[in-house]
């Protein structure tokens, strides 16, 4: 099930890092990785939590959520909000405000600024805030450039730093591709989560491999001890599997 995701991911605790960030190989789909943590997020009592759909539209989120055993409708507008720019898109074309904004920002811009009053609105009213961007290659697909990409991530950076009990967590397809832009992002924050292919090829009892790099300094010191922890996942209708296979202490 979603724990044990959580689980060996390490973020099944009430109180997560700061910032966590997620690289998605190509041809690798690590979204149920956004939903497992979504639904998590949504149980624990008074936290709050936004979502910033960019790959997958909201109704993609619920169905999955229903798959996992949780009902995100119940805390929407209450506990749970959703940016949704791939919907608004769908529905106002070229008049969107994120293709053409009428504060003349730039989309990266825009959506620190939505993202800013969400929280400003919210926040103080919950003992915790996650903020979950579900892929940030969306970005740099409409038109923002790495560095504008890059500096959206290091303004959310400095949000989770401007307040306690923050959680900003974002998820990077193609990380391959995008090597120097998914390490920046990784080096804001305590835990990178990759979502690999198998080098053997294609097995029917695992979809894929996932490596979980955890820095244990709550100061964010890369001059620490960190641990490297490798398992297998199977991703079904109802459920994820996870296979473990090794846990590694290294210093860095």
């Amino acid at each position: 099930m979603a724990a044990s995701v959580l689980l060996a991911c390490g973020l099944n605790e009430q109180k997560l890092p700061g910032f966590v960030h997620i690289s998605e190989e190509s041809n690798v789909d690590g979204s149920f990785l956004i939903s497992c943590i979504l639904g998590q997020r949504l149980r624990i009592s008074n936290a709050g939590t936004l979502l910033v759909c960019l790959q997958n539209h909201y109704q993609h989120y619920f169905n999955a959520g229903m798959r996992l055993g949780y009902n995100s409708n119940i805390f929407l507008g209450k506990t749970f909000n959703v940016i949704d720019v791939l919907s608004d898109m769908a529905r106002h074309g070229l008049s969107s405000k994120w293709l053409r904004s009428p504060d003349g920002l730039t989309l990266t811009e825009q959506l620190v600024k939505d993202i800013r009053e969400q929280l400003e609105k919210n926040y103080p009213n919950r003992s915790s805030y996650t903020i979950l961007i579900d892929n940030l290659s969306i970005l740099i697909n409409l038109g923002a450039s790495k560095q504008q990409v890059q500096q959206f991530c290091l303004d959310l950076a400095d949000l989770a730093k401007a307040h306690d009990n923050l959680t900003v967590i974002t998820k990077l397809s193609n990380s391959d591709i995008h090597p120097l832009t998914d390490n920046i992002f990784f080096k804001l924050g305590n835990v990178r989560i990759q979502v690999l292919r198998l080098k053997s090829g294609v097995f029917r009892e695992v979809d894929g491999k996932l490596l979980i790099e955890r820095v244990l300094d709550d100061e964010g010191s890369y001059s620490c001890e960190q641990t490297r922890k490798e398992v297998l996942y199977k991703v079904n209708d109802r459920n994820v599997k996870i296979f473990n296979l090794f846990l590694i202490g290294v210093k860095v």
